[in-house]
């Protein structure tokens, strides 16, 4: 049946040279027969190559390739890796790429080999990983080109060490401006697109005045693929021809288990962006008409409203308590008043304190919420929740696709707090006796510069960068406190060292502070923290 279907689709070479060479991303089904209707309608489209998403290449579909006149590019699935990693998989992927070549060997169809996706180029520790390949590469089939897939553009250190790069330009506002910055950057290396695609929406919205709809994302394709024409010479691959299943989940996805980048859905039914690639790939059509639709409705403002809670809880707790104002002044300008008023529970206002912690912990709701929209657009934390297992990875996708949902850091910030207070209270018996409304105090006081990071947070702009600038002051102030409220406890307890010592362990601060330098000093030792900041600060 393989063979009939091979004599349906014909033998045809390729198309004569032009400035680019199109073609698709492809996995390989599970169906052989799947498969090579997959082909039928990929060489319909005139697309000249494909990149192959698969671990190990079968004979057969080696033998389809070289009929159809289609140019192969096959990899080793070697993704995202720090270049400390890449140095220690070398071993593996030497073996990898040995069976790899032992199974092409004898198809011209295969033109070139990819040694890695995505990792960290930015690091020339990474050069030595791709220029020994490319040696054994040579040495085995000194016709087959050599390349890899990077994000990182000036950045980018190993560019000499292989053929040619491609870029993933997957959701670019402008993938010709990222080839012509390569071009400016590296203008000895040859560059292509290795990734053109934008993702496509879950629910049944269409039009192109909704973004990411199916209509949207044949307009994005149409635009680019035009400008592209012409423009330079290399490789563009459309991403992709069906949607995947994904095995993590990703951040900026409505469906995070789904790669839905396909020109066709998961059932295999076509999308409009199929005859615009079409269109364009056969040299037939350039200009495309699709319905409009209506633009969808701007999403209910809950941040900024929930954001003036904690402003009017702050301010009627000033303007109707007496002491809480009093107890502010001698914070903020007579600090040793302030932990003596503190040490013997003198004007403390329960009732304005209780209300001071929950507004706390609403700022600190709306600033995580209003983050994670920003993070969603991040590759750096979109890499950080691939290296997580699923069953850790998952909750934290769905809350950055709700951040609502992480409005529920208000009970949990209260409780934490309330649990450190209480045992403030009980461990006290060892040094001066303090009571439960006095280590509340002690708390939540120095917390007071979370109101001013939920202001920035629903103040700026809201892009990527300033979600990490938002993280990492995040971070800074949860630092601060702790070090502030722990000065203020060796001066309110008093008591022994390790008493002292105990109290800062017990501090939620402390647990969120030894989890991000436990893994920032993990990643040292791996490389990902490297990584990590190149993806952060490398362009």
């Amino acid at each position: 049946m393989a063979i009939g279907l091979l004599i349906l689709l014909g033998i045809s070479g390729l198309s004569g040279v032009r400035a680019q060479t199109w073609g698709l991303v492809w996995r390989l089904p599970d169906d052989t027969v799947q498969a090579l209707h997959q082909w039928q309608h990929i060489r319909q489209t005139g697309a000249e190559a494909l990149r192959l998403e698969t671990d190990s290449v079968p004979a057969w579909l080696l033998t389809a390739a070289d009929s159809l006149g289609l140019a192969l590019f096959v990899e080793l699935p070697i993704t995202e890796e720090p270049a400390r990693q890449l140095r220690r998989r070398w071993p593996e992927a030497r073996e990898m790429l040995r069976r790899l070549l032992a199974q092409i060997a004898g198809h011209p169809s295969v033109r070139a080999v990819g040694l890695a996706r995505l990792a960290d180029t930015a690091d020339p520790e990474a050069c030595a990983y791709f220029e020994s390949l490319r040696d054994d590469v040579r040495r085995a089939r000194p016709d087959l080109q050599v390349y890899y897939e990077t994000r990182f553009i000036e950045g980018d250190r190993c560019g000499k060490a292989v053929d040619f790069v491609l870029l993933d330009a997957r959701d670019a506002a402008d993938p010709l401006q990222l080839l012509r910055r390569w071009q400016q950057a590296h203008p000895t290396v040859p560059v292509g697109l290795g990734r053109l695609g934008t993702w496509v929406r879950a629910d049944t919205l269409r039009g192109l005045r909704v973004p990411h709809s199916p209509e949207w994302q044949a307009r994005y394709l149409e635009h680019h693929l035009n400008r592209l024409q012409g423009a330079f010479e290399g490789w563009v691959f459309v991403y992709r021809w069906q949607d995947v299943e994904r095995r993590r989940p990703a951040l900026h996805l409505d469906r995070p288990f789904v790669e839905a980048y396909g020109l066709h859905d998961q059932q295999g039914r076509a999308r409009p962006a199929l005859d615009v690639v079409r269109g364009v790939f056969a040299g037939t059509q350039t200009v495309f008409a699709f319905p409009a639709g209506r633009s969808p409705s701007d999403s209910w403002p809950w941040a900024v409203l929930v954001g003036w809670v904690p402003i009017v809880l702050l301010v009627l707790s000033y303007r109707l308590s007496p002491l809480f104002r009093l107890l502010g002044a001698r914070y903020f300008r007579a600090h040793g008043f302030y932990a003596e008023a503190v040490q013997y529970g003198r004007d403390l206002p329960t009732g304005a304190l209780s209300v001071l912690g929950l507004a706390e912990g609403v700022a600190l709701g709306v600033t995580l919420a209003v983050t994670a929209a920003m993070l969603r657009e991040s590759p750096a934390a979109a890499w950080l929740v691939g290296l997580l297992p699923p069953e850790l990875a998952t909750p934290i996708v769905e809350a950055v696709r709700t951040p609502s949902v992480l409005l529920l850091v208000v009970p949990g910030s209260l409780v934490l707090l309330g649990g450190w207070a209480l045992g403030v209270r009980l461990l006290s018996r060892w040094g001066r006796r303090t009571g439960f409304v006095q280590a509340w105090t002690l708390a939540h006081m120095p917390r007071w510069p979370l109101f001013l990071l939920m202001i920035a947070a629903l103040s700026l702009k809201p892009d990527a960068g300033t979600g990490h600038v938002l993280l990492a002051l995040w971070l800074l102030v949860e630092g601060w406190a702790l070090v502030r409220t722990l000065r203020d406890v060796a001066q309110v307890v008093a008591g022994p060292g390790w008493l002292r010592a105990v109290l800062a362990v017990l501090h939620p601060g402390c647990w969120l502070l030894l989890a991000v330098l436990f893994g920032l000093s993990r990643g040292l030792y791996t490389g990902h923290t490297v990584m990590l900041w190149h993806l952060l600060t490398v362009r």
